[in-house]
């Protein structure tokens, strides 16, 4: 498995990488804190696959575990979702002492990462990306946003998460096209920046996607 350091002006990240990384949610809560308590934001699609899993790793790891289910869709990606968010982390009592954790795909981490950096002005969190696109793009980058009708993203932050758990066994469940989603973006990155790694595209067989790719992204 897989480990880098994301270094900004601000802030770092620590980016876990490899089958299996989500299994560590648990110690890296407590790593962070011995004592917080635990928001988990997903949608709709992502919590019948893993929002029982990851609860569980939290609570056996001696920590309270709070699960949000917000509907899935880019059209959930608005003020009127974190607004909700907000209310759910202020009646649990959610102090700057306390983690929320992203577990989905880009829209869940925006929506997280932007109420993560504005909740109490900025409390701890870590993303947990579901999707290729999210994991070698947005949970990644820091830049968090949510729609207004006027426009996409006119509203947002940059907020580097303190961990992100990049689990490649979570693409196996992704439907093709949303793979193919962030396969572009893996593309991309080889026309634009590593002659090595788009040899290594050109020569992988169609639905795979190794572990050293996603680190290389």
């Amino acid at each position: 498995m897989g480990e880098l350091i994301l270094n900004t002006q601000t802030a770092q990240s620590k980016l876990l990488i490899g089958a299996g990384a989500m299994d560590k949610i648990g110690d890296i809560c407590r790593e962070l804190s011995s004592s917080a308590r635990i928001a988990v934001i997903t949608d709709s699609n992502v919590a019948p696959l893993y929002a029982d899993y990851i609860t569980s790793r939290i609570e056996s790891a001696g920590l309270g575990a709070y699960l949000m289910i917000i509907p899935a869709g880019e059209e959930h990606k608005n003020l009127d979702t974190v607004s909700k968010i907000y209310a759910f982390l202020a009646k649990n009592g959610f102090t700057r002492s306390d983690i929320l954790v992203a577990l989905g795909g880009g829209v869940v981490g925006d929506i997280s990462g932007f109420t993560a950096a504005t909740y109490l002005r900025g409390i701890r969190s870590i993303q947990i990306p579901t999707t290729l696109l999210a994991q070698v793009d947005s949970s990644v980058g820091g830049k968090c946003g949510v729609d207004l009708p006027e426009g996409k993203n006119l509203v947002g932050a940059f907020n580097q998460p303190d961990r992100v758990l990049i689990d490649t066994n979570v693409l196996k469940t992704l439907p093709p096209h949303i793979l193919r989603d962030g396969m572009a973006e893996v593309i991309k990155y080889g026309c634009i920046f590593d002659d090595e790694l788009f040899a290594k595209l050109e020569a992988l067989p169609v639905g795979q996607m190794p572990d050293e790719i996603v680190e290389r992204c």
